[in-house]
């Protein structure tokens, strides 16, 4: 009977209950998969990463660019700390503006990747088209942030940070549930963060909150409700270095680049400004009607902004450069309504998992166009960037930005059907229809966008896939740094096909995928005309593992090489030429070791970026980059309440870099080396407090011994 009882701890058993701790080998049992729910990540036939809670705090991340730096499918970011973090790149693409960013798998519409990230569990990243899974929308993956829910026991946390800049950081979470039978749930975040960023006279200024309920109607029936606003202000940063040969304001006919120029150094003017703010509330209703069947209704508002007074920095290989401002802001808005329903159906021998559904999208984008204001400041060598006085007089606010400049409606109904033959092979049957409408343009466009995929499990532990997705696309809208600024072109349609394997044990996962994606071209001539012409075709191969080798070391790990071209273009010379700003190859590496079983442990990561052309034609390159990162942290208690501490070092070599664009040949210099010193300390705010004087004082020390360094050295 013993033998017996073992056999009842199924792979798939454990599989759901893990939640991505450092105990876990930061791997997650179940993830989203858009209308199909919460799936097994092992059963998926799509590839997916979620980055947890406690990997995030571990790692210090402040940022969508910090989360995600370990996965080589995903490109290096500029981080929000200087300005807008708008460069995503997954598998070489960029997500879809309008419908490419989630909470909780409900539309949120962002102009950047800055959402604050204290207020979530995890964040997941879809990689490739989501068709299907999301609705219409580019190609270019999916981030879900997944907000923090109520606890079912109590929560209290107070988590400070500071950088050696001295940018401090206070975060507090709490959570219970409470009334007849703890019925209802709550969960509140509130994060504040000041100070120097590491840019020399650059600043931030960050404030959010969010609070997140549920009310237990009956043991079938919950309803939720929830919102995050937040608000960030950062000075001294620019939009983008633009190579050209001259060093002239305004000739965006790109050339070799400079040499890359350390993250510290200030390029801009102290007065430059970017603002961003965010607003997102939601609500769904969940009702399990029957033992297999449940019914969500589900709504989410948002309506974010950007506040705008940045240049743009003309430079030739010397160094020799000239300033353009642009000064305005904009106004991000969106709602999405849908409803689901999902239950179990069984024909003979197989069991069906089905969903019905049908949503509705809304978005529009504003600007201030009677608020615009652009001029060139003057010129000087980035050896020595000129602070130059600000002419404008101030900023555009966000409530100038009243000018919509596209609007977009997306009805949709969509059907999918899960067959499982037994315990070894599933076939996932999809299709969605829905028609596209923008009423600023005039166009009118509808699809039926099918899904097919297929996993098999040929042995416990092994999944065999194999997917093909479709997916209809809003045309692009022209930057408004180009000549054709905000013109906005026809839909499209993208394919994608893709197979993998997935493997896992008791201690360890691995994946391989390969993928073929053929999607729109666009892209910017020399002329700075934005044109979407031909055919980006997107082949590539991705590996990737995590492994606890022992009790006391875990290594993980991730490869892509992606082959990223024009092709079908009326301009002879793009042919089969690699898209600008995306890399052939990327690796990144990351491990940790508890030594001799002390609450000590040390980090190390690794991450390798290949060369990136610059222009359409690959006449110049971006080169290749590797960056380390080291860290340790210490888990103890104090009067019996835990208490963390964290030491990060990232960029240890200080080694300068550019940051790219997909398709985009535009530049900013990587961060340079910081040093992050973080704890978090439950259930007793004395400790907390009594943590955060020490981060605040240790680090205090390590400005001042950088600032003494630094006098002396001038």
């Amino acid at each position: 009977m013993i033998e017996g009882a073992t056999v009842l701890e199924r792979i798939t058993v454990e599989d759901a209950l893990r939640d991505g701790t450092a105990a876990d080998g930061y791997r997650v049992g179940e993830v989203g998969v858009g209308v199909l729910g919460e799936k097994s990540l092992q059963d998926t036939p799509y590839s997916i990463e979620s980055y947890s809670r406690e990997f995030m705090d571990n790692i210090q991340a402040r940022s969508l660019a910090d989360a995600t730096k370990n996965d080589a499918s995903v490109g290096l970011m500029s981080d929000n700390l200087v300005t807008e973090n708008n460069a995503l790149a997954i598998r070489g693409l960029t997500p879809d503006g309008n419908t490419g960013r989630k909470i909780d798998g409900m539309n949120v519409r962002v102009r950047a990747d800055d959402l604050p990230l204290e207020h979530f569990e995890r964040v997941e990243v879809l990689k490739g088209a989501s068709g299907f899974l999301y609705g219409f929308g580019a190609p270019g993956g999916i981030v879900d942030h997944v907000l923090k829910r109520p606890t079912d026991e109590p929560l209290r946390s107070l988590n400070a940070q500071v950088m050696d800049s001295g940018l401090a950081l206070v975060h507090g979470d709490v959570g219970g549930r409470f009334g007849p039978d703890d019925a209802i749930g709550y969960r509140i975040n509130l994060a504040h963060e000041s100070g120097d960023t590491y840019v020399d006279g650059g600043t931030s200024r960050r404030i959010s909150g969010s609070a997140a309920m549920d009310w237990r109607i009956t043991p079938d029936l919950v309803w939720r409700a929830d919102i995050l606003a937040g608000e960030h202000i950062r000075n001294g940063g620019y939009w983008a270095v633009i190579p050209n040969a001259d060093g002239v304001a305004n000739n965006y006919a790109l050339a070799a680049p400079l040499s890359p120029i350390d993250g510290s150094r200030r390029l801009a003017p102290t007065f430059s400004r970017y603002g961003s703010r965010h607003l997102s509330y939601g609500t769904d209703l969940s009702w399990q009607f029957a033992t297999d069947w449940n019914l969500t209704l589900a709504h989410r508002v948002s309506d974010n902004g950007r506040e705008y007074l940045l240049p743009g920095i003309f430079a030739n290989t010397e160094g020799d450069y000239a300033m353009r401002f642009t000064n305005y802001s904009n106004r991000f808005e969106s709602r999405h309504s849908q409803a689901t329903l999902t239950g179990q159906w069984e024909t003979g021998p197989v069991t069906h998992d089905l969903t019905f559904g049908a949503a509705y999208i809304w978005t529009e984008s504003s600007w201030s166009e009677d608020a615009y204001y652009a001029g060139d400041f003057g010129s000087g060598n980035l050896a020595d960037p000129v602070d130059f006085d600000n002419s404008f007089g101030g900023y555009v606010s966000f409530d100038e930005a009243t000018t919509p400049y596209e609007r977009t409606r997306r009805r949709e109904v969509f059907v999918a059907d899960t067959l499982h033959f037994g315990d070894r092979l599933d076939v996932i049957l999809g299709l969605r229809h829905g028609s596209l409408q923008s009423d600023l343009s005039g166009y009118d466009e509808s699809a039926t966008t099918p899904t097919l995929a297929a996993v098999y499990r040929p042995v416990d532990g092994v999944s065999l896939y194999a997917s093909y997705v479709e997916a209809l696309e809003e045309g692009a809208t022209a930057p408004i740094t180009a000549t054709n600024a905000n013109e906005v072109f026809p839909p499209l349609v993208s394919k994608q096909y893709e197979i993998g394997v997935k493997a896992e044990g008791e201690d360890w996962s691995a994946s391989v995928a390969a993928f073929r994606l053929q999607r729109g071209l666009t892209y910017t001539t020399d002329d700075n005309v934005f044109t979407q012409d031909g055919e980006a075709l997107y082949q590539g191969v991705e590996l990737s593992g995590k492994f606890s080798l022992t009790p006391q070391w875990f290594v993980g790990g991730s490869f892509m090489h992606l082959d990223a071209t024009n092709e079908k273009t009326t301009d002879p010379s793009l042919e089969g030429k690699h898209i600008q700003g995306v890399a052939r190859w990327q690796a990144a590496a990351y491990t940790e070791y508890r030594p001799f079983d002390l609450p000590l442990t040390l980090t190390a990561s690794m991450r390798y970026l290949g060369e990136r052309p610059v222009d359409a034609n690959n006449n110049w390159h971006v080169d290749s980059v590797t960056l380390f990162d080291l860290g340790a942290r210490y888990e103890t208690e104090v009067n019996g309440h835990p208490v963390s501490l964290w030491l990060n070092v990232d960029n240890v070599a200080d080694t300068a870099y550019w940051v790219t664009q997909p398709q985009s040949g535009y530049l900013r210099q990587g961060a340079p080396r910081t040093f992050k010193l973080g704890g978090r300390s439950l259930d007793l705010l004395a400790t907390g407090m009594g943590l955060l004087v020490s981060v605040l004082s240790v680090t205090g020390a390590i400005i001042w011994w950088k600032k003494r360094k630094a006098r002396r050295a001038r």
